[in-house]
């Protein structure tokens, strides 16, 4: 990890268990403290004494999670609709993390493309409206959440924030990233019941739960909003499961070669940043990935959390290299290189940050691809028409 900027490579450091190699100096450390906030990574790195207050109010976050849990699941049981739990709550079990150290900002339900009408009717009928003027995201419609004044304090574990419900459709979309999956629909017939903390939980397969965290990990990383929590989080799954051979058999046969190797990307940057170990199967995967992909990760494996503090583009060369076709790079290409969406004109301050941040990275994203013409490997057997 030698020449990470220094709250990076202290953050990961610390993650790992280890104290930062070389110390950093008190406004490194600050820089630390501040990157770990904004990333959810504080309650995983500081002790007890120093997280006590924030610990608390973590708790009292949970509490108000599960009472919206429950609240939402007996509104959708009640209206006969289907649904399964995704992250949160199903996660943390996976990966064996204390749950008192781990934030959750809302709630994630994935249920039949034909119900999510009912299921939003469902929960407006419990309380909840449609927030914001858009969809976030491809894989569900606008957040719901319960009339709020809360206001942005600078905290970002504030247990007042509200909480939201995501209604998933589907587990991966390719309208924005064009990227494949065929087979992720298949999950839904293999669904489960996990039982947490005195509760029955509609949840994934356990197979398929470590594949939607791997796509979520890597969904991140392809639209430069790494996570360091969530990579976290599966490299402690990884590291748990290493030596449960019948698990990975189950993985084998539930998933075919394009979604491993989907998760294997994944897989290799738990491994990167925080030395999790693989079993025989993940590591098998990890080293069937493409030439072009292998020689992304030698030069540029820390590129995405070093985005959070130097902007930089170099994710968009490993999205090139997962992209057979040539309108789909070209696509690509100009969605993540362009600012085409920028916020609002009344929020000048992020207008001007936003535009900030795209000039730099810009300009490093034409230096590192002119770079990469002259040095890495052809990608024309993985990128060909």
């Amino acid at each position: 990890m030698n020449g990470l900027p220094p709250a990076v490579r202290g953050l990961l450091q610390l993650l790992r268990g280890s104290s930062p190699d070389p110390p950093l100096a008190e406004n490194q450390q600050r820089s630390l403290f501040d990157l770990a906030d904004r990333t959810h990574c504080t309650l995983y790195i500081a002790s007890d004494k120093i997280a006590c207050l924030t610990l608390a109010k973590n708790a009292e976050r949970r509490r108000r999670l599960w009472q919206a849990y429950d609240e939402a699941a007996a509104a959708l049981s009640g209206h006969g609709i289907d649904f399964v739990l995704l992250k949160g709550f199903t996660h943390e079990a996976d990966s064996g993390i204390d749950p008192a150290r781990r934030y959750q900002s809302d709630l994630d339900f994935l249920c039949l493309p034909a119900e999510i009408a009912g299921a939003r009717a469902a929960l407006q009928q419990a309380g909840y409206y449609e927030h914001g003027s858009a969809e976030l995201s491809d894989d569900h419609a606008r957040p719901l959440v319960k009339p709020f004044t809360w206001r942005w304090r600078g905290d970002y574990f504030d247990p007042d924030l509200p909480i939201s419900i995501e209604l998933h459709h589907t587990l991966w979309s390719r309208s924005r990233d064009r990227i494949d999956v065929p087979n992720v629909h298949q999950s839904w017939s293999r669904r489960t019941v996990l039982s947490t903390e005195g509760r029955a939980i509609p949840a994934l397969a356990e197979a398929d739960r470590i594949a939607f965290a791997a796509l979520h990990v890597l969904r991140h990383i392809l639209r430069n909003h790494a996570s360091p929590s969530h990579t976290f989080e599966l490299a402690c799954t990884l590291n748990r499961l290493a030596d449960d051979e019948a698990f990975w058999e189950v993985w084998m046969r539930s998933h075919d070669i394009q979604f491993r190797a989907l998760q294997a990307i994944a897989f290799e940057f738990a491994r990167r940043w925080f030395a999790c170990t693989l079993s025989k199967a993940a590591e098998s995967e990890c080293r069937a990935l493409p030439a072009p992909i292998q020689a992304w990760f030698r030069s540029y494996a820390f590129s995405p959390v070093v985005n959070l503090v130097e902007p930089n583009k170099d994710a968009l060369w490993l999205h090139m290299a997962l992209l057979p076709r040539r309108m789909d790079r070209f696509a690509v290409g100009v969605q993540k290189l362009l600012p085409l969406r920028l916020p609002r004109p009344t929020e000048r301050d992020e207008r001007l940050g936003r535009i900030r941040y795209h000039a730099v990275a810009l300009a490093r994203a034409l230096r590192t691809g002119s770079r990469r013409r002259r040095t890495a490997p052809s990608t024309a057997s993985q990128t060909s028409d």
